[in-house]
């Protein structure tokens, strides 16, 4: 099953970069705009499908599911025609055990043409800061993949991402230490939980330059 989920990221990225060359040259027979300057903003809808999910915890995984959805807003800029950086805040709900996290993340991406159509690899890291619990725990995230960007009209784009979403909550059950362990600074035993999906999110990016 995960070879299947691998290859058909392979696939993806293959697709995505066949559509940007068509997409370029297409572009290079008329008037080439530059689209990738100044700020640009998006609204993305995530989807996390389970790829894999590990815990030091006493419990069968099997039973569990990584798997999640969510909503996230960016900020970026355009350093120069074929990169950007920036930053997002996002709400992700994952599934059994169900966790709701509110991820706060920087990210670049790397465009492979500067017109309008064009695929990009991108990379983003931060932290999910969980508000479900009374600890208030985060954990670190990160997440990489490819995704191409579509002109719907004027400064308006769609955007598809396909990624591999990894995050990591370092307290995310506990037990009671046993007594001759057991300090009042320190009286418990923390377990961690690993979450690992594959990603496909749909963007709405709204472009500063037109």
């Amino acid at each position: 099953m995960k070879e299947k989920r691998i290859k058909h990221l392979l696939l993806f990225a293959l697709l995505f970069t066949f559509i940007g060359l068509l997409s370029e040259s297409a572009q290079a027979k008329r008037a080439h705009l530059v689209r990738n300057q100044g700020f640009f903003y998006s609204i993305e809808g995530i989807y996390g499908t389970n790829y894999k999910l590990t815990t030091n915890y006493l419990i069968d995984t099997d039973a569990y599911s990584p798997s999640s959805f969510g909503l996230k807003s960016t900020v970026n800029w355009f350093i120069n025609y074929h990169l950007s950086a920036g930053a997002g805040l996002g709400f992700l709900q994952y599934q059994g055990p169900r966790m709701y996290t509110l991820p706060m993340v920087v990210n670049t991406h790397a465009y492979l043409s500067k017109g309008s159509n064009t695929p990009f690899a991108y990379v983003e890291g931060g932290y999910g800061f969980r508000f479900n619990d009374d600890t208030q725990d985060k954990g670190f995230l990160y997440e990489y993949g490819l995704g191409f960007r579509y002109r719907i009209k004027w400064n308006s784009f769609l955007v598809f991402k396909v990624g591999y979403h990894n995050y990591k909550n370092n307290e995310w059950q506990w037990q009671w230490k046993p007594l001759e362990e057991r300090t009042t600074e320190d009286p418990y035993q923390w377990y961690n939980l690993r979450r690992q999906t594959i990603t496909f999110t749909l963007a709405l990016y709204f472009s500063t330059r037109y």
